[in-house]
Parts: C-alpha cells; sequence; structure tokens
C-alpha cells in the first residue's frame, strides 16, 4: 500500500485527529483571553464588519473580471455579474466541501455551459486563472519573505522596498518565461521528476495535465498579452484586497500596521488554509494560521486575535449566506435572461 492510497483510506481518521488537535490549542488561546480587553475590541466590530465586505467584494469582483479575461473571446458570451455569481457560488463550494476546489471548478463549468460556453473553454479559463492566481501568490509570498525577514528589522525602509520590488520583478520575469514558452518547460520537468524519482502521485495523467495547463498558458499568452497581464494585475489586486481584511481590522483597535504586513499576514494564512484543506471550512486551520501569522509580525495579544479570527468567520458566514441566495436565483431558468 502506497502513501496516496493509505492517506485516502484513513482520512476521516487523520481529518479528525488534526482538527482536535488545532482546536485544544485554539481552546488554550482562549482560556488566556482577558475578557474586559476583549470586550472593549468588541464595540468596534460592527465598523470594521462593514468595511471588512466592502473590501471583500472588491477583491471576489477582482477575481471574477480576471476569470472573465481568461476567457478569452468566449468570455463576450457572459457578462461580469454572471461570472461573479457563478465564481462566488463554485468558490464556497470548494471551502466547505471535502473534495475542495475540484466541486467548486466543475459547478463553475456546469454554470458556463449553461449560457454556451464550452466545457472545454471553460475548463481551459479555469486552469488558467488558477495558475495566474498562484503566480501572483507567489510574487506576494517573495515580497513577504523578503520583507519579514530584513524590512522590519531595517531601518532604510526605501532601499528594502526598493530590494523586494526588484528581486519580486525578477521572480515574476523568470517564473513567466518558465510557464509561458512555447517549449513547455513546466510540462517537461514534471515528466522528468516523474521518470527521476517514480513518486506514486504524479501519474501519467497528471503529467498530461501538466502539459495541458502549461499549453494553456502558453497560447493564451500568445494571443492576448494585454488580457494575461491585465488578468495577472486583477488577481494580484484580489490578494491584495483580501489582506486590506487585516489592516482594517488592526488599524479600528488602534494597532499599527503597514500593507505590507497585511499582506504577508493574509499569505501566510492562505498557506496554512491550503496545508489544511481536507477540513471543511478549515475550521480551526484558519484561526490557528491567524494566530501564528499576527504573531510573526509582532502582534501577541489573543484579544486581538479573537477579533480578527470572528470578524474573518462573520465575514465568510456572510458572503456563504449570499451564495445561497444566488444558487436559488440560478436555479430558475429566468435568471438567464435577465442578469
Amino acid at each position: 500500500m502506497n502513501i496516496i492510497t493509505f492517506v485516502k483510506k484513513y482520512q476521516k481518521y487523520f481529518i479528525a485527529i488534526l482538527l482536535l488537535s488545532v482546536l485544544l490549542i485554539i481552546t488554550r488561546f482562549i482560556f488566556s483571553i482577558d475578557f474586559h480587553t476583549l470586550s472593549t475590541y468588541l464595540y468596534e466590530t460592527p465598523e470594521m464588519f462593514v468595511l471588512v465586505i466592502i473590501t471583500s467584494f472588491l477583491a471576489y469582483l477582482s477575481s471574477a473580471r480576471a476569470w472573465m479575461l481568461c476567457m478569452g473571446n468566449e468570455g463576450k458570451k457572459t457578462s461580469i455579474s454572471e461570472v461573479f455569481v457563478f465564481r462566488h457560488v463554485g468558490e464556497m463550494l470548494g471551502v466547505f466541501n471535502p473534495t475542495s476546489v475540484i466541486a467548486g471548478d466543475t459547478l463553475k463549468i456546469s454554470y458556463l455551459s449553461k449560457v454556451g460556453i464550452t466545457k472545454k473553454n471553460g475548463l481551459s479559463s479555469i486552469l488558467l486563472m488558477r495558475m495566474l492566481n498562484v503566480l501572483s501568490a507567489m510574487l506576494l509570498i517573495v515580497i513577504s519573505v523578503i520583507y519579514l525577514t530584513f524590512g522590519r528589522f531595517n531601518g532604510s525602509q526605501e532601499v528594502v522596498l526598493f530590494i523586494m520590488i526588484a528581486v519580486a520583478i525578477a521572480f515574476g520575469f523568470l517564473l513567466a518565461k518558465y510557464l509561458l514558452d512555447d517549449h513547455l518547460y513546466f510540462g517537461k520537468t514534471v515528466e522528468k521528476i516523474r521518470s527521476k524519482t517514480k513518486w506514486s502521485f504524479l501519474t501519467e495523467k497528471m503529467v498530461e495535465e501538466c502539459y495541458e495547463i502549461n499549453a494553456i498558458a502558453s497560447d493564451y499568452y500568445k494571443d492576448n498579452k494585454f488580457k494575461f497581464l491585465l488578468a495577472f494585475l486583477l488577481l494580484t489586486l484580489h490578494w491584495i484586497f483580501g489582506a486590506m481584511e487585516f489592516f482594517i481590522v488592526l488599524r479600528t483597535l488602534h494597532i499599527d500596521i503597514s500593507v505590507v504586513d497585511a499582506v504577508a499576514v493574509e499569505v501566510g494564512v492562505t498557506l496554512f488554509k491550503s496545508l489544511g484543506a481536507i477540513v471543511p471550512g478549515q475550521i480551526g486551520i484558519e484561526e490557528y494560521g491567524n494566530k501564528v501569522m499576527l504573531d510573526v509580525i509582532g502582534i501577541a495579544s489573543n484579544e486581538v486575535w479573537f477579533v480578527v479570527s470572528l470578524v474573518r468567520r462573520a465575514r465568510q458566514l456572510f458572503w456563504l449566506a449570499i451564495a445561497g441566495v444566488f444558487f436559488l436565483v440560478i436555479s430558475k431558468k429566468k435568471f438567464y435572461k435577465t442578469i
């Protein structure tokens, strides 16, 4: 029995152990909270929540517009309002469904097919958007790592900022060359790793999919350079708008934090959520990620952590309710005629 088969067989037990461990750690944090201080912070919650909803809407809108650009000419068959709705329902399903992004993306493709976009083009647009999303995240990760390593301990902020930008741009060019070249270097690299290592999870089908993603990105870039770059910019803005959630909450609580700090925290928490994707809703995983990343930027207060986690979960529940409304609207055939 290989590792992948073993993990799949006992997946429920792994999830239970992981969830229990994280919840025990979080319980310890909660018991150390000063509830008098917490009550003072909670008075600020309504104001920050409204601002968080606005910035999260802008983040989702940026991502929806980027996805529409990834559809190329096929994007003319739909509208930004439809794409926003399709994306939002699919993403919410992906967060809370154990099969994660697979279930959400399958639903998106199904919705696109109802407005005249073929399943092949729908899948291509999703794969391209996922790749661009990873690229934009990697760009911000590079900036965040450099900033957290040097920027917070260096008085020459301008020099550090210049280095961060230069390294990020250089990294972006190299990665773009690697992924967008006609020679399909990404697919070839994965194939070479598979032949050298014989890792069981690197199946022939996965290698073929890597070649397919590589080819889709390369072809799209050649024919739609401006749309490609604009989609990349919009997905980068999507991450930054998401990071503004931390910025707004912490600033409202009168804690000094920069936008770069907020971006670093957002990227770090996203990595935690990715690692805990098998847990529906990343319950407990996200909260632990919030605590770790706030500690990294020097905010050790458990009261602040609790408010941040509370607001983020409230925002998620709000948009989950909106997704439920969207789902009911989509289910009606008249939706496609009136939207």
